[in-house]
């Protein structure tokens, strides 16, 4: 191994990612082959994984490691260009304020081809215009975005690399076959074919994030209690309910916040009322 390929490795395991090592290593070689071809080639792809998997979070920390630019959308917010809401131009603004090579993190884009909360035929129709737009966007080098005062300002994104995620009801190795199945079309798979998909979280693998947790750390010192005391709570808790987990990581926060503010117990059904006191005390 060459002693560049070294030093990459070895700054790949400074990310502060955990469970999935192996989407790292292929997406920052993505990213290095995006930065040195300069945007030249782009290699779009969709990254699919279940709800608290960390699509996002491992995105933008090798986006950061990169030294990239990152915008994040959310495609269940978008609306069709010309009806009122949320249109793929506006998301699309933040390139008003970059440079140089940009990663778009178009989150829960699963949700335009997913039936969720809507049967309605506008909506449908809605989401339909928004693939379409995508689509547009992906063959062009550049675009109209959403600027002051309701102009439209063109800006390039022929230096942009598109993300598209979703956790496309939570199906595990996720194949082109299956997308065309889910309703994505050819032309779309043709520019975007690249597939990845996030490892479940292990039972180590959350421990792993409440020994690393921020939020916990803070709450600790906050209330003058023991790390190691609160984080094993907390593990039992996670191991208890592991298999019936549907948040994945965030199901962590959740825990630490329901432990201080309940006063140092965890119980999910517990519904008595949350008081604040002047001191801080469990």
């Amino acid at each position: 191994m060459s002693k560049e390929k070294e030093e990459n490795n070895k700054d790949l395991t400074d990310l502060p990612v955990i469970g999935q090592d192996k989407l790292i290593k292929e997406v920052s070689r993505i990213f290095e082959i995006f930065s040195k071809s300069k945007g030249q080639i782009r290699p779009h792809f969709i990254l699919t994984g279940e709800s608290g998997s960390g699509k996002t979070f491992t995105i933008n920390s090798l986006a950061t490691k990169h030294e990239m630019n990152f915008l994040e959308i959310n495609a269940a917010q978008l609306t069709k260009e010309g009806t009122s809401g949320n249109s793929l131009s506006k998301a699309l603004s933040g390139l008003l304020n970059v440079k140089d090579l940009t990663i778009v993190f178009v989150d829960e884009f699963d949700k335009l081809y997913i039936s969720g909360n809507s049967n309605d035929s506008i909506a449908h129709e809605s989401t339909v215009g928004v693939q379409n737009e995508f689509l547009t966007l992906l063959e062009s080098k550049t675009t109209q975005v959403f600027g002051d005062y309701g102009k439209y300002i063109k800006v390039p994104v022929d230096k942009t690399l598109f993300i598209f995620a979703g956790a496309f009801n939570n199906e595990t190795n996720i194949t082109l076959d299956r997308l065309r199945e889910i309703g994505l079309k050819t032309e779309f798979l043709g520019r975007v074919g690249l597939v990845y998909n996030t490892t479940k979280l292990s039972l180590e693998d959350l421990y792993k994030i409440v020994d690393n947790s921020d939020l916990l750390n803070k709450y600790t010192k906050l209330f003058n209690t023991d790390f190691e005391e609160v984080s094993s709570y907390i593990k039992g808790y996670i191991s208890r309910f592991y298999e019936k987990n549907t948040l994945g990581a965030r199901m962590i926060n959740t825990l630490i916040q329901q432990y201080f503010i309940k006063g140092g117990v965890l119980n999910l059904d517990d519904a008595e009322e949350i008081t604040f006191q002047d001191t801080l005390e469990l």
